[in-house]
């Protein structure tokens, strides 16, 4: 077995590992996260980043946080990009009555950078990226500085790479650091399958854990990747 096959046998087994101990943790009510991302290429370099998501408390819809985000996104090449932008945060009091209202309302400025590589027919992902936090809360103001890192595993199933028709599986854990104190902030594990449509589209299902402090949450996941490609063609 090539060194390269042995690196990525001992990551999906940690990776499987991670899931079933996160599985085992203690949890309340499993939650639901609807997902959609975009990004339109404007020109070799330049690319807009779109993305919204609806987060529930429940499988049915009990609004937990609303999260629009928006960036531009510099490609250095097909391996590497940088990013900036600006999200909106805001979150809800669980309630299985009545909607509360926003309780924690944030804006946040994120700067990424991203790279991917391939061994075989695994693409990995890792991704860094800072954020600058403004929190309103119903107790006062905060601002808050958060690092994160992903590594993202995907692997195609049907075919070598993932092109239109392919089925493929995907997983990624990501561990969020706050520059404070008490820099842990949470950590979530995430394992879907996927289904390429089209060369621009596909969509993923899949299962999150997300501890934060020593509480784990389990949640199911429905995730919509739609690009668009406004460059002209040649």
């Amino acid at each position: 077995m090539c060194k390269a096959v042995k690196v990525n046998v001992i990551l999906l087994f940690l990776l499987f590992s991670s899931v079933h101990s996160f599985s085992q943790s203690p949890s309340g009510t499993t939650g639901s996260w609807l997902m959609f991302f975009n990004q339109t290429r404007l020109h070799e370099k330049w690319s807009i980043h779109t993305e919204a998501q609806y987060r529930s408390f429940e499988l049915t819809p009990n609004t937990d946080q609303i999260m629009l985000r928006v960036g531009v996104n510099y490609h250095i090449n097909d391996n590497y990009s940088t990013s900036i932008g600006y999200a909106y945060i805001p979150n809800f009091a669980f309630d299985k009555e009545n909607l509360k209202g926003v309780q924690v309302s944030e804006n946040r400025m994120w700067q990424q950078f991203l790279m991917k590589n391939i061994l075989g027919r695994v693409n990995f992902e890792h991704r860094y990226r800072l954020e600058q936090r403004w929190l309103q809360t119903t107790s006062g103001d905060k601002y808050l500085n958060r690092i994160r890192y992903l590594l993202r595993v995907t692997v195609p199933l049907n075919k070598i790479v993932i092109e239109k028709h392919t089925l493929f599986l995907t997983f990624y854990d990501e561990v969020f650091i706050h520059f404070s104190n008490t820099p842990f902030d949470r950590n979530r594990l995430y394992g879907a399958i996927g289904y390429q449509f089209l060369p621009n589209l596909n969509i993923q299902l899949g299962y999150l854990a997300q501890t934060v402090n020593t509480t784990t949450k389990h949640y199911l996941q429905t995730a919509v990747f739609y690009n668009l490609d406004l460059r002209k063609k040649k």
